[in-house]
């Protein structure tokens, strides 16, 4: 029995063996093979047996090939189907012309994408209108991102962030940064070029404004800023284009007005914008917004944002105006917030040095601004703030800039005037 066994084994052995053999000796008889067809003067050769047979069956259709001229015995044009061809033609008629292989396949691009960035300062308050604040400075990390992109298909992408930030209050007792998540969205492409987006992801415009901006790591964008949005909401957005070139481009946004949090409540966000677009060139873009909140205690929001984007240089002008309706039962009056803001930036040498300056006016009292994190603001009185400074690139992702940030205040509304608020940093940023 065992020796039956042990023959039989050795059958399979064999056979497998025999199987490998055959097909390896295939692949390279494939790999040698050389068809050679004269026609109208030139001499076609073929290493694909596939595109020789259709050659001939088409009366000449070669599809791609290589051209080499003069190459055949009597000058005649050679053309092949892939360098071995032409190689081995070559050898068979011993003629001493030397073809590179064919450079290898490019890797397939990977379907995820890992990214980041991280920017802070080394600050001092030369001044400030709290003494919490007053003569402190020290060194902070505003921002850390950690950023996966995956691509399922052209038309189905996803991404997941997280985001860490520094105690910005100057609160006791000092903590490390937590991290939480920024972004948790699925964005499908459909219909062209349409796109639907859905979960956790950048309220309208926000992205847009920073990119001109483009100085994120330095301040804010007046909505955010002064928190009459949030920079995030968890949601449903359609956007796209309107015209054939994309200079058109609309968003509609529905969301929880929850920022990155979880829905509490039955109020909604409605958001839409649209916008005309060249760069360069100049922009210009509406937006519109409804957030609705207990008690009718809503709020409607309205912005008009322009801007001029050349090769070296980028202005940008905004205007930002925001209703907060008083709650049912309120003694107090609905209120007005109105901001003007405008900005320039000067790219001395592009990705090298670079010169900036924003102003913003804030007309009215603005009672969140005294949670604003880094630069509590007084909120019972109009304010401008001006933000100047240098940036300065050791690399393309990584820069720092001298700048200053001054707060001056109008007479208040009620109480003291504030003093005003100053504070020099130096800012580092570097991105992956």
């Amino acid at each position: 029995m065992l020796h039956r066994r042990f023959f039989t084994s050795l059958r399979v052995a064999a056979l497998a063996a025999l199987v490998v053999l055959a097909t390896a000796a295939s692949a390279l008889a494939q790999g040698m093979y050389l068809k050679e067809i004269v026609k109208d003067g030139r001499i076609y050769v073929f290493n694909i047996q596939a595109n020789a047979e259709r050659f001939e069956k088409t009366g000449g259709e070669m599809g791609v090939g290589i051209t080499m001229l003069n190459a055949g015995p009597n000058g005649e044009t050679v053309i092949g189907d892939n360098e071995k061809a032409l190689q081995l033609y070559f050898f068979k008629h011993n003629i001493p012309m030397a073809v590179q292989d064919a450079p290898p396949p490019a890797p397939a691009a990977l379907p995820w994408k890992i990214s980041g960035l991280v920017f802070g300062d080394y600050y001092g308050f030369v001044d400030n209108h709290l003494s919490t604040f007053e003569d402190q400075h020290g060194m902070w990390i505003r921002r850390a991102y950690f950023t996966y992109d995956h691509t399922f298909t052209p038309t189905i992408t996803t991404r997941f962030r997280l985001e860490a930030n520094s105690n910005g209050k100057l609160a006791s007792p000092a903590v490390a940064a937590t991290p939480y998540i920024k972004d948790a969205y699925l964005r499908w492409t459909f219909y062209g070029r349409q796109q639907l987006t859905v979960g956790i992801q950048p309220s309208l415009t926000f992205d847009f404004l920073e990119s001109v901006w483009g100085l994120r790591h330095i301040e804010k964008t007046p909505l955010d800023l002064y928190r009459m949005d949030s920079s995030r909401d968890t949601g449903f957005t359609v956007a796209g284009p309107l015209n054939e070139s994309q200079t058109f481009k609309y968003q509609a946004q529905f969301g929880n007005e929850s920022g990155q949090n979880n829905e509490i409540d039955k109020f909604k966000a409605y958001r839409t914008a649209v916008r005309y677009e060249k760069n360069p060139g100049i922009t210009i873009e509406g937006m519109a917004a409804i957030f609705n909140r207990a008690l009718n205690a809503d709020r409607i929001t309205a912005q008009v944002f322009v801007a001029y984007r050349a090769k070296k240089a980028r202005l940008g002008f905004q205007y930002s105006f925001q209703r907060r309706m008083a709650a049912d039962g309120s003694p107090l009056p609905d209120t007005d917030m109105n901001v003007i803001s405008g900005f320039g930036v000067w790219d001395i040498k592009p990705q090298k040095y670079s010169l900036f300056v924003r102003v913003d006016r804030m007309d009215d009292p603005c009672v969140d601004c005294t949670g604003i994190d880094y630069l509590p603001i007084a909120g019972n009185g109009a304010f401008t703030l001006t933000i100047a400074g240098f940036e300065y690139y050791i690399h393309p992702s990584v820069r720092f800039s001298p700048n200053v940030e001054l707060v001056s205040y109008s007479e208040p509304v009620t109480g003291t005037k504030a003093g005003k608020d100053t504070v020099a940093r130096l800012t580092f940023y570097w991105v992956w």
